[in-house]
Formats: C-alpha cells, structure tokens, sequence
C-alpha cells in the first residue's frame, strides 16, 4: 500500500430497526448479508455506551462493508442536524443508470445541481444519506 493511501473498512449505523435497513440496503443498493450475531452488552456498552446487547448485522457489495446496531433493550434517540454523521460515499460503474434504477425502485433520491454537473443522494430509512459517486479509474 503507498504512503498516504487508505480505504473505509466499513461503516457502523445504530438503529431501532435492523432488518428495515437491511432491506433497503440488499433491495434497494444490492448489498449482500455477509454475517449476523448478537453483539455481547460488553461490547456494546464499550463502542457504544449502551448496556445492552445488540442485534449486529454486516452487509457487502463489491468492497464497501456497512454494519448495521440494534440496541436489545433501549431506544435510541434520533440527533437531526448535529455534528457528525452526515453522509457517506457510495461508488458504483455508472452512477446516472444505478440512479435511474433507484428511482424505478421508489427510493428518494435528492439531487443537487452543483457546479455543472448533479450530486445524488439517496436516503436509507433512518433518514441517513449516501452520496451515489463513479468509481474513479
């Protein structure tokens, strides 16, 4: 690997609904289940600071990891417009048909004129964004 060269291993989200997530990402942006298992409340409460065992599902397509918490036994609170968190990039082939395909499939798709060209986003459930990029060559 060069010098100043690096790649997301994976992304975490917290949610009270897993498995709504797990289907918008498999059906909607094609992800595959790669594992699933209960997170110990040790665990939780050390990343997380909830002391609580949580449901842990991580997804894959191509080599983007998305790992998906469920608290067991406490609801999370949902922080809009807070530091963090916004959005995360997804590169595919052909952004303008992967879009097209999105749209087909009712999802909401945000786009932003910029400059002269249009920034996607698409939204999953729990109201995060994913930037839809080509894969630089």
């Amino acid at each position: 690997m060069k010098k100043g060269y690096g790649a997301c291993d994976h992304i975490g989200i917290l949610t009270n609904n897993v498995k709504r997530l797990e289907r918008f990402y498999v059906d909607k942006l094609g992800f595959k289940k790669e594992k699933q298992e209960v997170l110990p409340r040790a665990i939780s409460k050390a990343v997380f600071g909830i002391d609580c065992d949580c449901d842990f599902i991580r997804l894959e397509y191509a080599s983007v990891k998305i790992e998906l918490f469920r608290p067991k036994k406490s609801r999370l609170k949902r922080n809009q417009g807070h530091a963090g968190n916004h959005h995360w990039g997804f590169a595919v082939l052909d952004r303008e048909a992967f879009c097209r395909k999105l749209k087909a499939k009712k999802t909401k798709l945000i786009e932003v004129k910029r400059n002269s060209h249009v920034v996607y986003f698409a939204q999953d459930p729990d109201g995060n964004r994913i930037e839809i990029r080509d894969i630089i060559r």
